[in-house]
């Protein structure tokens, strides 16, 4: 069995990646994670006075390089404390589509996410990539979304 988790590092990505490790352990799944590098912000460049152009870029790349180092440590550290072996890859580009590239590559048998409890103008304002993900994702791929509890 294959299994991909999503993660961003989020205390609900964190969520779903003790429950992938979890299930992994128990089924003796081939479990990865995926933690896709968002360059939206790097689309503000236009919008800052030339001569910060450069220096804002620069900054975003190393604000994601660090971030998602960072997400590659946390699930290194879960791992070894659970004793399990996995693998970690990262992506680059608009979350939906490389995780969508990502599952049509490694056809897993279950897609692990993190996933927001929303109220009020945050179903509206947010882009809710688990509903998504699972509206997108064909029969044989199962789709599992995790809360980030209290």
């Amino acid at each position: 069995m294959k299994i991909l988790v999503c993660s961003d590092g989020e205390r609900h990505s964190k969520n779903a990646i003790k429950k992938a490790i979890s299930l992994g352990s128990s089924l003796s799944a081939d479990v990865t994670a995926l933690h896709v590098v968002d360059p939206w912000l790097k689309t503000f460049y236009n919008e800052i006075y030339s001569q910060g152009r450069q220096q804002y870029l620069e900054y975003v790349d190393q604000c994601l390089k660090e971030q998602a180092e960072q997400v590659r440590r946390g699930f290194d550290k879960e791992c070894i404390a659970k004793g399990f072996h996995a693998t970690f890859k990262l992506r680059h580009g608009e979350p939906l589509a490389e995780i969508l590239k990502e599952v049509s590559q490694f056809c897993p048998q279950l897609l692990i996410t993190g996933g927001k409890y929303l109220t009020g103008w945050k179903k509206f304002k947010s882009k809710n990539l688990p509903l998504h993900l699972t509206n997108k994702i064909g029969e044989a791929t199962k789709v599992m979304v995790v809360g980030g509890g209290p």
